[in-house]
């Protein structure tokens, strides 16, 4: 999708949007949006977000965020869905740098 644009895929897929856009993606799946966009992949999926976005990923999944931007992913605590949140440039929380939550609920970087 381009500019302002909205893209959203199925099981698997990929979800990708233009400035002002929002991307979400299914189980598995990978979304992407630009500046000032969201991003929302399902569960073990990745979702990267630009300047000011916000990421979104499932369960055992990784997020990643521009300047200013926060990070949301789903931990599983005493067999409750919880979410793990993170700001960039608070906690340590870097920006364009992917994070995964680990057991304990907290939001640490992606090794390579």
């Amino acid at each position: 999708a381009g500019y302002r644009g909205t893209a959203t895929a199925g099981d698997g897929g990929t979800a990708t949007a233009g400035q002002y856009g929002t991307a979400t993606a299914g189980y598995g799946g990978t979304a992407t949006a630009g500046e000032y966009g969201t991003a929302t992949a399902g569960d073990g999926g990745t979702a990267t977000a630009g300047y000011r976005g916000t990421a979104t990923a499932g369960y055992g999944g990784t997020a990643t965020a521009g300047d200013g931007g926060e990070i949301r992913i789903r931990y599983i605590d005493c067999g409750r869905y919880r979410t793990a949140l993170g700001y960039v440039g608070e906690a340590g929380i870097l920006p364009n740098v992917p994070y995964r939550c680990n057991e304990q609920g907290e939001l640490i970087k992606c090794t390579p």
